[in-house]
C-alpha cells in the first residue's frame, strides 16, 4: 500500500492567467484565508490530548434503505443519504453518486486515520447502475482510492467521473478510462444526458500527500439539475456571505440544498475551511432553496464535537432563525428523500 501511495501522480497545475483564482504555484480561493500550516495541526493535535469527548451513536437515526425501489426507480427525483457527504441522488433517470466514500476509514491507509463508527447505510453492490461519480476534492473523506477502483470496475460499464481540475490523475491511477473522466473549473458546466452539473466555488484548499501537491487541485461544490429540478451541495468551504450570494444569483432557484453541518470544532482551526451550523443556516437564508437536508456529519470522527452534536446545535440555529424544521431536516442515516412530494409527507 505505501509503495502504491509512493507511485501514485500529483496532479499537474496548468494555470490561465485569465482566471483570477489560478495563482502562480496552485488555486486560490476568492476570498483568501490562512490556510492550515504545521503548527496549527501541532496546536490542535495537542489540545486534543486532553479531550473526553461521548459520541452517542444510538441517538444517530438510522433506516434501511429500500433498494429494490431505488434500483427500479427511473422517474422520480430522489436524495438518499449514505453517510458523511456520500449520497446517492436519482435525477432525470440518471443515477448519481456524490463524494462516494464506503472505506472503513477516510485515510490514504485502512490501519490508522480517522475511523468510520456508522457503515455505509447501503452497501456498494446494492446501488443502482450508477451513471455519473462527482468528487467535490481530494480529501480522504471525499476522494476514496478504493470505492472509486470498485466504481471504475462496476458491471455494465465504468460510470462518468465529473470532478475539479487537477482531479483526474487520481481517477486515472484508480482504473476510470480518461474519456470517462470529465475536469472542470469553477462555474464551467458538463451536460450528461438530461442532467446539467456545475461546479461551484467554495472557501477551502486541497491537499492529498505529505508534499508537493497543495492547492494544485480544485476544489468545489456541485450544481446538478434536469427534469425541472436543481440540487446543490457547496462541498467543504467555509463562510462568506459575498460567495453564497454569488451562487444563489447564479444558479437561480435550487430545490433541494445538501448543506454541511458537521466537522466545525474548533472554531480557531476550523472556521475558515468547514461551516457550523449556524453558518448553515445562514447559507440557507443567503440561497432560499425550497428545503434543505443536512449532510456531512454523523459517520466520521474527523474534528472535537460529539458526533451526534451537530443536529442540536442546527436545531438551535433554526430556532433562533425561526426557520421551520421541515424546511431544514435531517435525514436518518439510509433515508430516501422524494423531491416530487410535499414536505413533511413521510411515505415514499
Amino acid at each position: 500500500m505505501l509503495l502504491d501511495l509512493l507511485r501514485w501522480p500529483l496532479p499537474r497545475y496548468r494555470p490561465d492567467a485569465s482566471r483570477g483564482h489560478h495563482g502562480p504555484d496552485g488555486y486560490r480561493n476568492l476570498y483568501p484565508f490562512q490556510q492550515p500550516r504545521f503548527v496549527d495541526l501541532a496546536r490542535w493535535n495537542w489540545q486534543r490530548r486532553r479531550l473526553q469527548v461521548e459520541h452517542r451513536l444510538q441517538d444517530i437515526h438510522r433506516v434501511a434503505p429500500d433498494v429494490a425501489t431505488l434500483a427500479a426507480n427511473r422517474e422520480r427525483p430522489s436524495y438518499t443519504w449514505i453517510g458523511h457527504a456520500s449520497g446517492l441522488i436519482q435525477l432525470a433517470g440518471m443515477n448519481m453518486l456524490l463524494d462516494p466514500v464506503w472505506s472503513p476509514r477516510a485515510s490514504p491507509v485502512q490501519w490508522m486515520g480517522p475511523k468510520r463508527l456508522l457503515p455505509p447505510a447501503m452497501a456498494l453492490p446494492d446501488l443502482p447502475r450508477i451513471d455519473v461519480v462527482m468528487v467535490t476534492h481530494n480529501h480522504y473523506d471525499h476522494l476514496d482510492f478504493p470505492t472509486l477502483s470498485r466504481l471504475a470496475a462496476q458491471p455494465g460499464g465504468a460510470p462518468f467521473f465529473v470532478v475539479p481540475l487537477g482531479v483526474g490523475p487520481t481517477l486515472l491511477r484508480a482504473g476510470a478510462q480518461a474519456e470517462r473522466i470529465v475536469e472542470m473549473d469553477w462555474w464551467q458546466r458538463h451536460r450528461h444526458g438530461e442532467v446539467e452539473l456545475t461546479l461551484t466555488p467554495a472557501q477551502h484548499w486541497s491537499k492529498r500527500w505529505a508534499w508537493g501537491d497543495r492547492n494544485r487541485a480544485l476544489w468545489g461544490g456541485f450544481a446538478v439539475k434536469g427534469g425541472g429540478v436543481q440540487l446543490w451541495y457547496p462541498g467543504d468551504t467555509g463562510y462568506h456571505p459575498e460567495l453564497f450570494a454569488r451562487v444563489a444569483e447564479h444558479l437561480g432557484e435550487v430545490d433541494l440544498a445538501l448543506l454541511p453541518i458537521g466537522a466545525y470544532q474548533p472554531r480557531w482551526f476550523l472556521a475558515p475551511q468547514h461551516i457550523n451550523p449556524d453558518e448553515a443556516v445562514e447559507i440557507f437564508r443567503i440561497l432560499r432553496p425550497k428545503r434543505a437536508l443536512a449532510v456531512h456529519w454523523g459517520t466520521f470522527v474527523l474534528t472535537d464535537e460529539p458526533l451526534h452534536q451537530p443536529p442540536l446545535d442546527l436545531a438551535e440555529a433554526l430556532r433562533r432563525h425561526g426557520i421551520a424544521p421541515a424546511d431544514f431536516s435531517v435525514p436518518a442515516l439510509g433515508e430516501t428523500v422524494w423531491l416530487d412530494q410535499p414536505i413533511g409527507s413521510e411515505k415514499p
